[in-house]
């Protein structure tokens, strides 16, 4: 194959031209350069999506606390129903038992 056919030739003709080498030449410092690579850009964008997901997870937990902050705030039996669950609190006159379940760790597989 001699240099004038193989200039001829479709595909070296479309890679040769100007504006497609600089499409080339940005697309791959683009691609590979490190501080904007494509992996980064994916790792990143993948962090966003995480983050956004525990933006919202918290968002949700203001929510239902505000309304129990105002549930506690105006009924005096709501104080009191969360007293005793979260402070183990009681009265003077009843006694508090409380049950712990204990996990099995002997646990071995019998064939």
């Amino acid at each position: 194959m001699d240099t004038s056919s193989f200039r001829e030739n479709k595909f070296v003709r479309f890679i040769t031209n100007k504006y497609i080498l600089t499409i080339i030449i940005f697309s791959l410092l683009f691609l590979f350069s490190p501080n904007n690579n494509i992996i980064y850009y994916f790792k990143v964008k993948k962090q966003y999506e995480e983050i956004e997901q525990q933006k919202n997870f918290i968002l949700e937990e203001i929510t239902k606390d505000s309304i129990r902050n105002i549930e506690l705030e105006r009924n005096i039996k709501a104080k009191e129903k969360y007293g005793r669950e979260k402070y183990m609190m009681k009265s003077p006159n009843e006694d508090i038992y409380v049950i712990k379940h204990q996990e099995n760790h002997n646990t071995t597989n019998s064939k």
